[in-house]
């Protein structure tokens, strides 16, 4: 959720990371008076590109040029479904732009949820669909949204009604650097890119340092991750973005040799027996306060040596009044916190004076 600036006339391209070769699935080019911006890989499989072209508010679209969209910028009016962009449009001060949201029970950001109290920010959502009548009345500069590629998209629907959606690709990166470059992305419709990538070099810089801290650490718990719903157990793969920051964070997660980058659907019974091994078990449950409520899961967990030791955490700590949770907000944009939270969960003697960000421990 989001607002705008000036023009820079320089070629952009968006190069930052941990790993040099790592790059984000977005490009922004500067041409004489306009941006061209390419985004690909919007989720797996995905083989089309999207470009759109930013031109100055108040002047001509460039001609000659082929786009999915032509935008005005720096925009004014902004409606976000989902929570993840609300972080990138609040550091650069353009939360004011915000007239739309998905859903405002998800919402944390205090500030935001200030606004849609007073009725500045409506909720765009009716009965699971994009409420097309309110959002083509709020008359967005632009709705920034993401697909998965099947029939839960809610973007085809805004297309076919003329709506200027601007879909990212941030939630298929799972480089936790990468991902966090989106908020680059976002800015540059504020004219504020410069803003954006300096915020984003600071957090890599911050990243980079505590992942060589853990890498000092002497051992590497076991990390186990998720729980089972309706006798489904989703964990995520070897390559995932949770994978990635559990290594980063100087831990051994047990699916670490899967080479899958997405979720990976087993049995109770299958991730039981990794489990047995669990030294550390992370979001086992929504909604959990205490270890009791990861028992009643399944009968089988209390002979879990982990639930027994008590290291069992969840990312709970933040949550809003309507049950938004600030990790599904803000924690995509600033890794090096998350990353943090897992230093001081896996290796505490590494953070002693850690005080935690997003992840909290349940007790008895």
């Amino acid at each position: 959720m989001r607002r705008i600036v000036g023009i820079s006339l320089f070629l952009f391209l968006i190069s930052i990371s941990v790993a040099p070769a790592q790059q984000a699935n977005f490009q922004i080019e500067q041409k004489n008076g306009y941006k061209i911006l390419t985004v690909s890989k919007l989720w797996p499989g995905a083989n089309s590109t999207r470009t759109y072209v930013l031109y100055p508010r108040g002047s001509q679209a460039p001609g000659g040029v082929k786009a999915d969209l032509f935008i005005q910028v720096p925009v004014q009016r902004v409606v976000l479904y989902s929570t993840t962009y609300i972080p990138a449009i609040e550091a650069i001060g353009e939360l004011d732009t915000i007239v739309g949201v998905d859903n405002a029970n998800y919402v944390y950001s205090p500030a935001l949820r200030a606004r849609i109290g007073a009725g500045k920010v409506a909720e765009t959502t009716k009965n699971w669909m994009p409420d097309i009548e309110r959002l083509i009345a709020l008359k967005p500069d632009v709705v920034f949204n993401f697909g998965v590629g099947n029939e839960w998209d809610t973007f085809p629907k805004m297309q076919e009604a003329g709506l200027p959606v601007v879909l990212l690709g941030d939630w298929n990166e799972q480089d936790p650097i990468v991902r966090a470059q989106w908020a680059i992305f976002i800015a540059a419709f504020f004219n504020k890119e410069a803003r954006a990538q300096e915020r984003v070099n600071a957090i890599a810089k911050a990243y980079d340092t505590l992942k060589t801290l853990a890498a000092g650490a002497p051992s590497r718990p076991r990390v186990l991750v998720n729980g089972p719903f309706q006798g489904i157990w989703t964990v995520s793969g070897g390559q995932s973005y949770m994978a990635r920051l559990i290594a980063d964070a100087g831990g051994d997660y047990l699916w670490a040799d899967n080479k899958e980058s997405g979720g990976l659907n087993l049995s109770i019974e299958a991730v039981f027996e990794r489990a047995l091994r669990a030294d550390v078990w992370l979001n086992p449950v929504y909604g959990a306060n205490r270890l009791s409520d990861v028992r009643g899961l399944d009968p089988r967990f209390s002979a879990l040596p982990v639930l027994k030791k008590g290291q069992v955490w969840t990312n709970e700590l933040r949550m809003s009044p309507g049950g938004g949770s600030d990790y599904f907000e803000s924690a995509v944009m600033n890794p090096n916190l998350v990353l943090e939270d897992m230093i001081a969960i896996f290796h505490p003697e590494l953070l002693p004076e850690h005080k935690f960000n997003y992840y909290k421990k349940l007790n008895e």
